[in-house]
């Protein structure tokens, strides 16, 4: 047999097992679990959600449908450790301790006298605990709507991987699948687009608010008589007196 036949041989041989041990290689690797999702209406993500992240989505939806102000006792600007400003349907203030008496005319804002990282689990005000139904089903936020995929720009994330939901899903459709997703990426847009208009609009509107209590302590101390200016610094001195 000539050296040529033989190289060819050899080579043959050689591409053949790199082709079975690919195969090989293949077989053996683990198919990727496919993501599938019902809600069981358990409701465990509703009674333990902690501050829920509204977008400019929710508020043309709710003022779409007419139900903004049902929703203003509950919306708050949240100041968070990184600078950023988020708003949100801020968590019920955390029932008295033992031994606290429930103030009803003047609640505690959970923000300044709990953390925000002891939050995390208190219940969204819109969930009725006793029926175990949430109370605005129809008008809930884009951050409801998605649980508990998300989107970081780059890639899908179950954020909740012990919800009940998960993994149920056999009959979850490619449909489903897809509009759950575009949904994720819609939050992701959207919580985007609130996070950038925010510190803008805030900066705007305080100082708006700042100047026009500044034009209005200027106008009432113009109209002030010589005797009420001299009460007024007695107080002002009174004060200073205490802080020293």
């Amino acid at each position: 047999m000539s050296k040529n036949n033989q190289g060819k041989k050899n080579s043959e041989k050689n591409e053949t097992e790199k082709e079975e041990k690919v195969e090989e290689e293949v077989s053996e690797e683990k198919p990727k679990a496919r993501f599938t999702f019902k809600c069981t209406r358990i409701n465990t993500c509703c009674s333990g959600r902690g501050p829920i992240p509204i977008t400019l989505w929710d508020l043309e939806l709710w003022a779409k449908n007419g139900v903004v102000a049902n929703f203003m006792p509950y919306l708050d600007i949240y100041q968070k450790t990184d600078g950023g400003i988020d708003l949100i349907l801020k968590p019920l203030p955390p029932p008295p301790k033992e031994g606290e008496e429930k103030d009803t005319k003047d609640p505690k804002d959970p923000f300044k006298t709990v953390p925000i990282e002891e939050l995390l689990n208190v219940k969204c005000p819109l969930y009725n605990q006793d029926d175990k139904k949430c109370l605005i089903y129809d008008n809930r936020p884009l951050s409801c709507r998605t649980y508990p995929l998300e989107y970081d720009g780059k890639n899908f994330i179950v954020v909740d991987a012990d919800c009940p939901g998960v993994g149920v899903g056999e009959g979850m459709t490619k449909e489903d699948l897809k509009k759950m997703r575009e949904t994720a990426k819609l939050m992701h847009y959207e919580l985007t687009r609130i996070r950038i208009a925010l510190p803008v609009l805030n900066q705007m509107i305080s100082q708006k608010v700042m100047m026009d209590l500044m034009k209005q302590n200027m106008e009432a101390m113009s109209k002030m008589t010589d005797e009420d200016r001299e009460k007024l610094d007695e107080v002002f001195k009174k004060d200073r007196e205490k802080q020293a």
